[in-house]
């Protein structure tokens, strides 16, 4: 799900991601800075949204989950379980949330899927490091059926798995690979940068996925039949651009994915962009650039909205959370 480092990126330029300012998303409120107090961050990079309208967020190098209102306060939250010494971390690759409350979170660097309550008690968890069924290498996003099935990107294992809520195996699809169906392109076999990362699902039912260097966003039926695929790794308006690091190695969104009430896919990528599609690939419109001002990004990764339709991304290397107005269509 982390896709790239968090500091020191020498960032791309890229034109207007929009000709008409009135389809302009526009900027509501900010919250956040670096820190370990409560409201601040050290790289925040899931967010999931309760059907009560609370904001979670992965708070990756601090440890834990933080809620919040929507309003930005401050409403709680819990630590996390640590790795084993003597790496002391806990990587969570993705977050959601079902209409109990419940919050299904992936631990990356632990290889397993676990549940929480709001409050921090742990009420279940499966999966160990591996490749077999039920088995995670770096588990990323994660996605909820109102039917009570999971489905949860693979990412090193480069597939997706679906399971109960109770964690029973059902099926699994994907393969390394560049095909429509397989994920990671041409990153070697076990490397996350190629994906799956983030995981989205829309009205249809239909399942949406993101691979970082390959550029590709892939659309499956929820029994994992591939339905479509689109990605530029250009950095017009719609692509999902490029990126040099302080080691001259190129890295390509496209990172986080979520869908609105009106379908429309919106994808976050390293070159600082947030843009939205219609579900057959077409770009609509988007932010970003990179900068600390209202609407510009530093390697925005998670997304998620609200029950009036508001947009909250991630911002993760402005160590904030944005949230934005989004024009209907």
């Amino acid at each position: 799900m982390i896709v790239g480092p968090l500091l020191a990126l020498i960032l791309l330029s890229f034109g207007p991601l929009v000709a008409d300012e009135a389809q302009q998303p526009k900027q509501l409120l900010a919250w956040g800075q670096k820190g370990d107090k409560p409201g601040e961050f050290y790289s925040p990079i899931g967010i999931a949204i309760s059907k009560k309208d609370e904001v979670f967020v992965t708070d990756l190098n601090n440890a834990r989950v933080q809620k919040f209102a929507t309003d930005g306060t401050h409403l709680g939250g819990f630590d996390l379980p640590l790795d084993k010494p003597p790496r002391k971390s806990c990587i969570i690759g993705g977050i959601a949330i079902d209409d109990k409350g419940l919050i299904y979170l992936a631990f990356m660097n632990q290889h397993k899927m676990a549940v929480y309550s709001e409050t921090g008690e742990l009420v279940r968890e499966w999966g160990k490091q591996g490749k077999g069924d039920g088995e995670f290498h770096q588990p990323g996003g994660i996605v909820l059926f109102p039917d009570g099935t999971v489905y949860v990107n693979d990412q090193c294992n480069h597939r997706i798995q679906k399971f109960t809520v109770d964690g029973k195996f059902l099926m699994t699809w994907g393969g390394h690979g560049s095909e429509p169906g397989q994920f990671g392109g041409p990153e070697p076999a076990g490397s996350r940068f190629g994906g799956p990362h983030f995981l989205a699902v829309d009205s249809k039912r239909r399942l949406y996925t993101t691979e970082g260097v390959f550029g590709r966003v892939q659309q499956f039926s929820a029994e994992g039949k591939p339905l479509l695929a689109w990605g530029d790794k250009g950095d017009q308006p719609g692509g999902f651009g490029a990126m040099e690091t302080g080691f001259s190695k190129q890295t390509f969104g496209p990172i986080g994915i979520c869908v609105d009430k009106h379908d429309r896919v919106w994808v976050s990528s390293l070159n600082d962009k947030v843009q939205a599609y219609t579900p057959e690939g077409k770009f609509l419109f988007g932010i970003g650039g990179p900068g600390s001002e209202p609407g510009k990004f530093e390697q925005p990764h998670g997304m998620a909205f609200d029950s009036k339709g508001h947009l909250y991304v991630a911002d993760a290397g402005n160590q904030r959370i944005q949230k934005f107005e989004i024009p209907n269509p």
